[in-house]
């Protein structure tokens, strides 16, 4: 159940069941009309103090719980970034791999090595910009995957 209506529902069956056992209470406990006015106000101002202390608790509660469950998403996020960052370290550590061989090949061509090892030496760049964020965030991991697209060019 979602935390509004478990509060809502909750602070709804406390006002009843309250105005119901308390009436009956204040019948039976007042012998007149100023014993009735008396109790009457006492068992307004209780259900004002319980009912504040139970949305207090019912909301404290629901709090609680979101901020678990944004700290499970948060770690999430890092970890994907984490991982992330590992399968394209390995990536490109295969690719130097690749082009290492293919300069053992004759007639490959130059220019396309030389694009390889540009490409090597761009993605490594990045990914050191990426493994030097320290703090985990869609802003922090944004704004360094492109900052080449925010720069003004000159």
């Amino acid at each position: 159940m979602k935390s509004y209506l478990r509060v809502t529902f909750t602070y709804m069956v406390f006002g009843v069941l309250w105005i119901l056992a308390s009436d009956r209470l204040v019948e039976l406990v007042a012998g007149d009309l100023q014993d009735l006015a008396y109790f009457q106000t006492l068992k307004g101002i209780t259900f004002v103090l319980l009912s504040a202390l139970l949305i207090c608790i019912l909301t404290r509660r629901a709090l609680h719980k979101l901020k678990e469950q944004q700290e499970e998403k948060d770690a999430v996020f890092r970890k994907t970034v984490e991982g992330s960052h590992h399968i394209l370290l390995n990536y490109l550590n295969n690719m130097q791999l690749v082009t290492m061989e293919a300069e053992e090949c004759p007639g490959f061509k130059r220019e396309t090595l030389k694009l390889a090892h540009e490409a090597s030496a761009k993605a490594e760049v990045e990914l050191k910009r990426l493994d030097a964020v320290t703090t985990i965030t869609a802003e922090q991991i944004d704004s360094t995957i492109y900052h080449d697209l925010r720069r003004p060019k000159s």
